[in-house]
């Protein structure tokens, strides 16, 4: 064998290794981010669904307690809040617990509707989707920008109203039941027909205390969304009779049948 063509065997043979990691990274690809198919369509848009239905239901409850806040802060006739006021604590700490599911609810629904565009455009996907898959996309685009525009503004009012109020109080957490809407229209039997054939709508509640939520043995841990009845129990054991709650209800370890006592 010449000296050359050794040099030859030999530069091939110490490429392989190089060669060998490229195709390792290269098969480690997903194929389908490179060309995105309906099933990869079709499950970023029910998870946009559902962080959707998440924030919505976290904007229900933070909008109740700011609405309530700012109602008892009209009845003082023109004076200041302050922390001797039981529910100048209570409703500022649910509204700084709210307020920050708040924002991360939103931010994670904006950021999966940016994927959504981002795949439904795309040539593998984009003829593949049907009117009502298309409608629905739009539905949810249009409720994300709601959500968009409505957190800043409920955090600038918090800012503006509740936190200069709550600064330096003693906040804390307390079993308490939550806010109902602040006017129930008549309901008619048709009505009442056709909620019974819906799912139980998603409710944001706060629970803590180390315990759990009912039924499911849930740990309690802060904002958390729940639907039909549910109750607090400080064991696993689920020893506790679920109730429906409203959005912003506390479920801790003073909790008595899944309300506040």
């Amino acid at each position: 064998m010449s000296v050359r063509l050794a040099a030859c065997v030999l530069a091939a043979t110490l490429s392989l290794p190089v060669a060998a990691a490229r195709a390792e990274l290269s098969d480690g690809i997903d194929p389908s981010i490179l060309a995105p198919g309906l099933v990869q369509a079709s499950e970023a848009i029910a998870r946009l669904e559902k962080l959707t239905d998440e924030a919505e239901a976290i904007a229900t409850a933070i909008f109740r307690v700011q609405n309530e806040f700012g109602e008892r802060r009209l009845s003082l006739a023109g004076a200041s809040p302050s922390c001797e006021m039981p529910w100048v604590n209570d409703l500022g700490e649910r509204a700084r617990e709210l307020g920050r599911a708040f924002r991360d609810a939103v931010q994670s629904a904006r950021v999966q509707a940016q994927r959504v565009e981002a795949l439904t455009v795309q040539p593998t996907v984009r003829p593949l989707l049907d009117a009502e898959t298309n409608h629905k996309v739009l539905d949810l685009l249009a409720r994300v920008d709601d959500l968009s525009r409505s957190y800043p503004e409920s955090a600038s009012w918090h800012e503006r109203y509740i936190e200069p109020s709550i600064r330096g109080c003693p906040l804390a957490l307390v079993p308490t039941y939550g806010i109902p809407p602040a006017a129930a229209s008549a309901a008619t039997d048709e009505d009442a027909g056709a909620a019974a054939r819906k799912p139980a709508p998603l409710v944001a509640i706060l629970a803590f205390g180390g315990g759990f939520l009912c039924p499911g043995a849930v740990p309690a841990a802060g904002v958390m969304l729940v639907r039909g009845k549910v109750c607090y129990s400080e064991s696993e054991s689920c020893s506790c009779e679920p109730v429906e709650v409203d959005p912003a209800t506390v479920l801790g370890p003073e909790t008595n049948a899944g309300s506040a006592n």
